[in-house]
């Protein structure tokens, strides 16, 4: 059976639904989109400030290779498995409330990982942080939506979808910032203790004063459903992480399909409790509404091209053309400025453009990405591939965008919770899958590896842009 939730007052004096009080005003709309986003931020920005530091931290720990890659993506793993299941919670126990906890969470394990004197106290607290930011990430989308409607709900759906995706880029800028910087010889620590501050920042500011949303209930939670799920996260993101580096060893193509198979098992398992009118993680009816699984494919394939050109300009840069990590993350600094650009202007076009701009947005990225692979043949980079850097990000910013508001509109509000946690873990998903992607090519490629990785990235595009991904229609 499915519960319908209703928006919450903006003035929260009275019991709530769960039998919780709240005496305080909630914040004022915008200063809640503030509060939220920079939750958002610091999550997003952790996903990348992390690489840019790699060699410090292993100088400095002593880790072995295998341990900093573990180090790294812990951090990725946990937060994938855990998403929807947050996104569950915060239906369940309030929005606003998991946000608080999240954030604390994420907060601590911030400042243990900035301490940390070995790989097992380092890997534990990155570890932390993923749950954390899998508590906080898909009450970010829910408390938005229950805040905003109407043009306020596109400004500040663009406003998400810009702190979303422009956080990776901003990540590695902010990360070869502090490393270089070495304050008070402190090197590759302040990457995470910058998080201290902001995380009692947000939680001074949002505690007791975020919306709860109506609950659904205390039905008990699926937790089969989250450990097939789990499962299959895992048994895909370890191989598309490990496989390319390791060179794709025997053991990563039956994790692969082990991966898809609990995938399977899993939207089986999800059918039969929606069937017998329990509480499913992921409800079907969510995925059988209109557009929504065109949406979503169409956000997973700018976000894994996004994922693959990122990880493949920055190791081009550092390794074929020497740059430092600083000179590589101000490069895909242009890439952010567009996709900021683009985020905050769409809106502002003609409305007779808007429903064409997903396409033109897949056929922008797929032109820049191959004049890229025109320019960089011959190896260098000129001054002219930053420029289509910035024309890329602006495509994306556009894309996704566009694309978020209009799957997002056809979401009932009994389903945003359900909604928020599988767009986020989309999200992550399609960046591994864009890395290990483009990674593999770019290891095996036996000339021009850059040009390679881009000539794919842009028949990709467009191959998806043909495809033309209808929103609001039946798929």
């Amino acid at each position: 059976m499915t519960v319908q939730l209703r928006f919450p007052p903006r003035l929260i004096g009275a019991r709530q639904p769960g039998g919780i009080d709240q005496t305080h005003r909630t914040l004022a709309p915008w200063a809640l989109a503030t509060v939220v986003l920079t939750g958002q931020a610091m999550a997003s920005l952790d996903a990348a400030i992390v690489n840019v530091a790699g060699p410090a931290m292993q100088h400095d720990l002593r880790l072995s290779g295998a341990a900093l890659q573990l180090a790294i993506y812990s951090y990725l793993l946990m937060y994938a498995v855990a998403l929807v299941t947050g996104a569950r919670l915060g239906g369940r126990y309030g929005f606003g409330r998991l946000f608080g906890y999240g954030v604390a969470i994420f907060t601590v394990s911030s400042l243990a990982c900035g301490l940390a004197v070995n790989p097992v106290m380092l890997v534990a607290a990155r570890t932390a942080q993923g749950l954390g930011a899998a508590l906080l990430v898909p009450q970010v989308l829910s408390l938005l939506q229950i805040t905003f409607d109407g043009a306020r709900r596109r400004r500040a759906m663009s406003l998400y979808g810009l702190v979303l995706a422009v956080g990776v880029a901003a990540g590695q800028v902010l990360g070869g910032i502090l490393v270089s910087a070495d304050v008070l010889g402190t090197g590759w620590r302040p990457i995470f203790l910058v998080n201290v501050p902001a995380g009692v920042v947000v939680l001074a500011a949002a505690a007791g004063r975020l919306p709860a949303g109506s609950r659904v209930g205390r039905a008990r939670l699926d937790l089969a459903g989250a450990a097939w799920l789990a499962v299959a996260i895992l048994a895909l993101i370890i191989p598309l992480t490990f496989g390319a580096d390791a060179g794709w060893p025997t053991w990563s193509w039956p994790a692969l399909a082990a991966g898809v198979a609990a995938l399977a098992v899993f939207a089986r398992h999800e059918r039969a409790i929606a069937a017998n009118g329990r509480e499913p993680l992921i409800d079907p009816a969510l995925l059988a509404r209109p557009g929504i699984r065109g949406g979503l494919a169409a956000i997973f394939t700018l976000h894994a091209s996004y994922g693959g050109l990122l990880f493949t300009t920055a190791v081009y840069l550092q390794h074929a053309l020497h740059d430092s990590p600083l000179q590589s993350g101000l490069t895909f600094a242009g890439y952010a400025a567009g996709f900021a650009t683009a985020s905050v202007t769409w809106t502002r076009m003609p409305s007779a453009w808007q429903p064409r701009l997903p396409q033109a947005a897949f056929a922008v990225f797929a032109a820049a990405t191959g004049l890229l692979a025109w320019l960089t043949i011959d190896g260098g980079w000129p001054w002219q591939a930053t420029g289509l850097l910035v024309m890329a990000g602006a495509a994306h910013g556009t894309g996704f965008d566009t694309l978020v508001h209009r799957t997002a509109a056809g979401v009932p509000a009994a389903l945003t919770a359900a909604f928020s946690g599988v767009l986020a873990t989309i999200n992550q998903l399609a960046i591994v899958t864009g890395i290990a992607i483009a990674g593999t090519i770019y290891l095996s490629a036996a000339a021009a590896p850059m040009t390679a990785v881009l000539v794919t990235l842009a028949a990709a595009l467009t191959g998806a842009g043909m495809r033309g991904f209808r929103i609001g229609v039946p798929d």
